[in-house]
């Protein structure tokens, strides 16, 4: 009986005796789904491997020792200053979740197979294992020893904390920040997605299609490597200290931003590679970009590349919108293609100094494909930079830019050297003249693309892009020298080649030229014949400026009767065409326009009845011509216009005797300006000065009553200074001689009364002649003269009427035309009014 009853009391105390208690950790260990809670104190390790658990740690409490679960779907919370398991957790199989905020795990944490969730935020773990399933691991803080996700399509975010050792298995990575030593992806077609963060080591995945990018301000502190399989690396930011490595099948590199600092090698396989928006001193850093064996793709796209050293074995190098520095070899293809194509779109450049594109393997031939410029020209300051291709060059409405001494034929230039291959499609070469002062090209010419090695080029493969001139002579391009095996190279030309064993033809785009000759014809610029036409325009506009006596005043008698205060204006204006002689045979049409205004500042009448008077005028004119020359070896070639504008200060002393004879002495002060524009828009400026004199006399004989004869005779001197210029091609300077120009003439006239208006008629006649003279301008150093001596009859028809008490209206109009061999034609008149006030 007393047995009996301790066995009831022990099953009563049993039933009711609460849960294994330990302080504040309470551990709920049954067959079932448990909840056990330890939020201060301590409880020891135990396993539980029924049923649906969780754990939830907190503030102090701690489990001492080992923490196992069976299969179920468990949680373990994690969340306190101190808490945590001192030992291992192994969670088993099952959807299970981990997660902690603070505190740690002393040893691992297994998760077994299942749908697994990791999320930590703080605190201390050591491994932590993912074993087969879709699992999650996420990572805002904390320290983890190590992180392995197993098989299955995985998904690892990471913005904060450190993973001390490695990171693998996983699947699709994120890394927004933190540090993981390394990270080693495995199997499976991986994604790893990195804006920011570290890792300190490599960067690892195995076979499958692999998809890393790289941006922000993320940071790899050693390799990124995909193993086989069509794989893709993109670097948008961020930096990567080791090399980035491709391996095997038909992967894609693209890299837009962040810097390298080692090596690219795609590996084997048919790869792609995109450099964008990228600066020299980031591929430099990178120092290598290599495609590896396969038929291998690099574009550059809006990059600016200074080494092509920094690029082998790629099979087709494409620019667009870049540059790529060419100051040595670029190799095109790899050990078993052999060769390659550079392709250069419409917004590119290959900048030369001396270049060579070749095979990498020899014998074999590369193909250039150029829409863009190759340029010589920028960065060089000399004329001996060369552009090697060892193989065909096609233009696809490209520029080939050089920089030449234009000169004679031993003249220095840039070259394009094509080397076996075939030159075709169009390029237009753009030439700088680095100092050349033009010369005659008696040779082959100044040679620019060399076809060597039985190189051929096509026709129409080259043209002249702008003006080619030096001095005097325009440059132009022609395919093939003079001398046997130039047919195919391309030469730029001052003057017509001569009759040889080989017949040079212009490029297309070229102006009409002369045919080759047994005598050479220099190619003489527009520009040429327009200058040496200024000094002509200037007589001109002088001596209509300075006229004759009755054209600048009116009738004498009406001079005799006029004192001071009194004036006079008149207007004038005309229209020529002049044949000049010379070594350009130049022409000018021109027309002129101006005034004059001019006053006696003393008057006076003699006893005998001699009036004299010293007066003082002043001017302005204008001429406006067009002229025709010798041009590019053509006769009579449009050349340009010519504009010369004239303001004239002048001094005059006047004798009129009683019976109407007069003598009439004027010197006159012309200040020049204007400006010649070429027909191509070359333009120049003309500054200069005329001084001229003049003396006149008159002697009217009776006739009737009331007409008269008056032989006349005048004698002109000026002296024309024009100052030297530059235009965009030489210095041009100005020399002449002094002129003397004589004219004897006749003028038969009348008075009359018209209407109540005294009326003074005349007819006259005059032969000008200008017997001597030259004026030359000088081209750096090249003389071009133009004759000025000429024979000319003038006829006039004027008249002078009395309109009011000392107020007369005068004026005259003339035709003359030459009566040498030089053609002159042109009309003129004069209109004027004279008052004595």
């Amino acid at each position: 009986m007393r047995v009996s009853t301790l066995s009831w009391f022990y099953l009563l105390v049993m039933a009711v005796w609460p849960p294994a208690s330990y302080g504040a950790c309470t551990i709920t260990n049954t067959a079932g789904d448990d909840t056990s809670t330890c939020n201060s104190a301590t409880a020891p390790g135990f396993t539980d491997t029924g049923g649906n658990n969780t754990l939830d740690i907190t503030a102090t409490g701690q489990v001492i020792d080992n923490v196992t679960y069976g299969a179920g779907n468990d949680l373990v919370d994690i969340n306190g200053p101190s808490a945590g398991i001192i030992g291992d957790l192994n969670q088993g199989d099952g959807a299970n979740i981990f997660r902690l905020n603070l505190g740690s795990v002393t040893g691992s944490v297994d998760q077994g197979s299942g749908a697994d969730v990791v999320q930590i935020s703080g605190g201390q773990v050591g491994a932590v294992r993912q074993a087969s399933g879709i699992d999650s691991y996420a990572q805002s803080g904390g320290t983890v020893l190590s992180v392995a996700q197993g098989d299955n399509r995985d998904k690892f975010f990471m913005s904060g904390g450190t993973i001390l050792t490695f990171f693998e298995d996983g699947d699709e990575a994120t890394m927004t920040g933190g540090t993981i030593g390394r990270v080693d992806m495995k199997l499976d077609d991986n994604v790893f997605l990195m804006s920011g963060g570290r890792i300190i080591g490599n960067m690892v995945a195995g076979f499958g299609n692999d998809f890393f990018r790289i941006s922000g301000n993320a940071f790899v502190g050693g390799n990124i490597s995909v193993s086989g399989g069509d794989d893709q690396v993109i670097i948008e930011g961020g930096d990567v200290n080791g090399q980035t490595l491709l391996s095997f099948g038909n992967d894609s590199f693209i890299w837009t931003g962040g810097n390298l600092h080692s090596f690219v090698l795609m590996g084997a396989g048919d790869d792609t590679a995109l450099l964008q928006n990228l600066v020299n001193s980031q591929l430099a850093a990178a120092q290598l970009v290599d495609g590896g064996l396969g038929n291998d793709t690099l574009t550059l796209d809006s990059t600016k590349a200074d080494d092509p050293g920094l690029f082998s074995n790629w099979e087709a190098i494409q620019l667009h919108n870049s540059h790529l520095k060419l100051g040595g070899t670029l190799a095109l293809g790899d050990s078993a293609t052999g060769t390659g194509v550079l392709s250069l779109d419409g917004t590119s450049q290959l900048l030369v100094d001396t270049g060579v594109i070749t095979s990498s393997t020899a014998g074999e031939l590369v193909d250039v494909n150029n829409s863009g410029v190759i340029n010589m020209t920028t960065g060089s300051s000399s004329a001996n930079d060369t552009l090697l291709i060892n193989g065909n060059y096609t233009g696809e409405g490209a520029v080939l830019a050089l920089q030449t001494v234009l000169g004679n034929d031993s003249s220095a230039s840039d070259k394009l050297i094509v080397n076996q291959g075939v030159i075709s499609g169009s390029t237009a070469i753009q030439i700088t003249n680095l100092g050349g002062t033009g010369a005659a090209t008696t040779a082959d010419g100044i040679r620019v693309v060399d076809a060597q090695n039985g190189a051929t080029s096509s026709s129409g493969a080259f043209s002249l892009n702008g003006i080619a001139a030096a001095g005097p002579r325009n440059y132009y391009l022609y395919r093939g020298g003079v001398s046997a095996g130039t047919e195919d190279s391309w030469f730029l030309r001052s003057e017509t080649p001569v009759e040889g064993p080989v017949t040079p033809l212009p490029a297309p785009s070229s102006p009409p030229l002369p045919a080759a000759t047994i005598r050479p014809v220099p190619f003489i610029r527009q520009e040429v014949s327009l200058a040496a036409t200024v000094y002509p325009a200037a007589q001109q506009l002088v001596r209509n400026g300075l006229g004759t006596f009755h054209e600048r005043v009116g009738e004498q008698g009406r001079q005799r009767d006029m004192r001071a205060p009194s004036g006079w204006a008149r207007v004038y204006g005309g229209s020529s065409r002049q044949d000049l002689a010379g070594d350009l045979s130049t022409s000018l049409d021109s027309s002129i326009r101006g005034y004059q205004v001019g006053t006696p500042v003393f008057s006076r009448v003699t006893d005998a009845g001699n009036t004299q008077h010293l007066s003082v005028f002043v001017g302005q004119s204008r001429l406006k011509g067009k002229v025709k020359g010798l041009v590019d070896g053509m006769p009579d070639r449009d050349a340009g216009d010519i504009t010369l504008r004239g303001t004239s200060v002048g001094l005059s002393v006047t004798h009129i005797s009683p019976d109407d004879t007069y003598v009439d002495v004027v010197g006159m002060h012309t200040r020049l300006s204007g400006n010649n524009e070429s027909e191509r828009g070359i333009k120049m400026k003309t500054k200069g000065n005329d001084l001229a004199f003049s003396v006149e006399v008159g002697k009217p004989r009776a006739i009737t009553p009331n007409s008269k004869i008056e032989p006349q005779f005048q004698v002109i001197w000026n002296q024309t200074k024009l100052d030297s210029q530059n235009d965009p091609f030489s210095r041009v300077s100005y020399d002449a001689d002094s002129q003397l120009t004589v004219r004897a003439g006749v003028r038969a006239s009348g008075d009359y009364i018209i209407q109540d208006l005294p009326v003074s008629p005349y007819v006259r006649a005059n032969v000008w002649h200008t017997p001597r003279g030259n004026s030359t301008v000088t081209f750096n150093a090249e003389d071009f003269d133009t004759q000025r001596k000429s024979t000319t009859l003038d006829l006039s028809l004027g008249a002078t009427a009395m309109i009011a008490r000392g107020v007369s209206l005068y004026g005259e109009v003339s035709h003359n035309q030459s009566l040498d061999s030089q053609a002159v034609r042109g009309t003129r008149g004069t209109l004027g009014v004279s008052v004595d006030f």
